[in-house]
């Protein structure tokens, strides 16, 4: 687990922890989140454990969660946070594109769903309206939805 203490970074940014087992994913996701004036990543976790250690030493604002961790499922990883942290908002970050992943995510309390695969160009969009209290669901798996 690597972070940042909170009196490290201005009160005014979004403070954000990624939860993903591959390190250059959670590199390139921390990369293109600060670049912007009004987020920062507070903390990164490779498995379920060590993200529920971040949530509680670097309490962010938002946590944004691959499926497929080290030590378990990221669909338990949501439920527990929904358990510990009630209002804490999840975003899962996914490879898997099939509407069903973003129906489970959903139903275990993940305030939104972006694929890896739309991750540069719906990201940004994903996390302001989840910190938002909004429903976000990548385009991918929107249109598959209205298809079926």
């Amino acid at each position: 687990m690597r972070g940042k203490s909170s009196s490290q970074k201005p009160q005014t940014k979004r403070r954000i922890l990624i939860v993903d087992d591959h390190p250059l994913v959670r590199r390139g996701v921390t990369a293109l989140i600060e670049t912007e004036p009004d987020l920062t990543v507070c903390a990164e976790a490779a498995t379920q454990r060590e993200g529920l250690d971040a949530i509680a030493s670097f309490t962010p604002d938002l946590v944004i969660t691959d499926l497929l961790l080290k030590d378990g499922d990221g669909l338990d990883l949501v439920k527990d946070i929904r358990l510990r942290h009630k209002r804490l908002p999840v975003l899962v970050l996914s490879m898997h594109d099939a509407p069903i992943h973003a129906e489970r995510a959903f139903r275990a309390s993940a305030g939104g769903y972006v694929t890896k695969q739309e991750m540069s160009e719906t990201l940004l969009i994903a996390i302001r309206r989840v910190l938002n209290g909004e429903k976000y669901v990548s385009p991918k798996i929107r249109a598959r939805l209205a298809r079926s």
